[in-house]
């Protein structure tokens, strides 16, 4: 059986400098911090009306199935396949499972991000919260052996208990569902712009020191990085939970307000990660030396933005009052065209919101929750639309 260093090869990160992706075994992955994580949960699971726990455990199989699939090699006996499932799961700062109990139907995790996210972000609960893992889990069941089970959280962590613990049932289920997207939509061959640059902040070096940095799970299978917790999550994870919300809400007649509650995530999150960022060792280091006013943070946040996978967005204007974004290839409008094709309306929930926190963060006085609501943000056109760019204008509120 192949263990340990070996394994983590197949797992390398490869970035693609000229769409500002990062790819770990065959997808797009987008890093975000348990703030976004656990808020974006608690949106989807906490609408009435609609399966939300369903959504994210269906997303979560079907992605992470896919993911793992090729991150396996032909000749791995089934050993070496669950240590690439335990390993996945770990690199990409979910937290550590042990899957040493499989056979039997248990899984044990003493460590989870989804777990620390919700505690720390969202205070105490009377629920489970890793959903996302029994969807992990059950991926990965398929991956290994082909068969479609289902996942059951017992314990969690959240609700006190030592450890989280899952349960397996094998009984027939219907077949596991393949990640089907249509051809890769093109990466923009033309360059944007014009873009607003600062003569203080040096983007490039600031991407490529955040990408240099070893953002991979420790020993626990959590990233702490900026102070803040971090993980890679597929893009398609993401696209796959916020188009399947939508449309929920939208058999409801409260498709515009699950867009709302999506861009309202991302802006709390704009503002809690990049705090993060801006009071992290990280930050002192690397970046505060260029920083010579609010300008030049704003210009940073964006550099380490694009660093983090997010898509290639752009200042193209900037008051202290207004910003216009130009966003190139942001993984939810392609992601979009990629599952559903062609969109009759804009579809950045994510960047639309954090451009609102951004500017709520640079710009705004006093604590995060007096902030908020004090810039608002939209996305004027969208590469899920057809166009060659999606571009957001955010204006202070009066």
């Amino acid at each position: 059986m192949v263990t340990g260093s070996d394994l983590v090869p197949r797992l390398t990160m490869q970035y693609e400098p000229a769409t500002y992706r990062r790819r770990i075994a065959g997808h797009d992955v987008i890093i975000h911090c348990h703030h976004y994580n656990a808020r974006l949960q608690r949106t989807i699971e906490g609408a009435r009306g609609i399966d939300g726990k369903g959504i994210l455990v269906g997303a979560a199989e079907v992605v992470f199935g896919d993911q793992l699939a090729r991150a396996l090699r032909p000749g791995d006996d089934e050993a070496t396949r669950w240590a690439v499932a335990e390993l996945l799961y770990r690199h990409l700062g979910f937290g550590r499972i042990d899957l040493s109990q499989i056979g039997e139907g248990i899984v044990t995790a003493d460590s989870s991000h989804f777990v620390e996210g919700w505690l720390a972000g969202l205070g105490e609960t009377t629920d489970n919260v890793c959903s996302f893992t029994e969807g992990y889990l059950q991926g990965a069941v398929h991956a290994v052996t082909g068969a479609a089970v289902r996942v059951r959280e017992v314990e969690c962590m959240a609700r006190g208990a030592e450890r989280c613990r899952f349960e397996i049932d094998r009984g027939e289920r219907p077949a596991v569902a393949a990640n089907h997207k249509e051809p890769a939509i093109a990466s923009p061959r033309e360059p944007g712009g014009p873009y607003v640059k600062s003569a203080n902040v040096d983007e490039q070096a600031i991407i490529d020191a955040v990408v240099g940095m070893p953002m991979i799970g420790d020993d626990a299978g959590l990233i702490p990085a900026f102070s803040v917790y971090l993980a890679s999550m597929p893009a398609d994870f993401y696209n796959r939970i916020c188009i399947g919300f939508v449309e929920a809400m939208r058999a409801l007649g409260r498709d515009k307000a699950a867009i709302r509650l999506l861009v309202s995530d991302a802006e709390h999150c704009g503002m809690n990660t990049f705090r993060g960022i801006m009071h992290s060792p990280e930050w002192d280091g690397l970046i505060a030396p260029m920083v010579r006013d609010r300008a030049d943070a704003l210009h940073a946040i964006i550099a380490i933005s694009n660093a983090l996978g997010w898509g290639d967005w752009h200042v193209t204007a900037h008051t202290p009052r207004t910003l216009a974004l130009e966003s190139r290839y942001g993984y939810e409008a392609v992601g979009y065209r990629e599952y559903r094709g062609l969109a009759a309306a804009p579809q950045c929930a994510m960047l639309t919101g954090v451009a609102a926190g951004v500017m709520e963060l640079v710009y705004g006085e006093g604590t995060v929750e007096e902030r908020y609501g004090t810039f608002s943000a939209r996305e004027e056109r969208c590469v899920s639309c057809g166009e060659a760019s999606c571009n957001f204008a955010v204006e202070q509120v009066e």
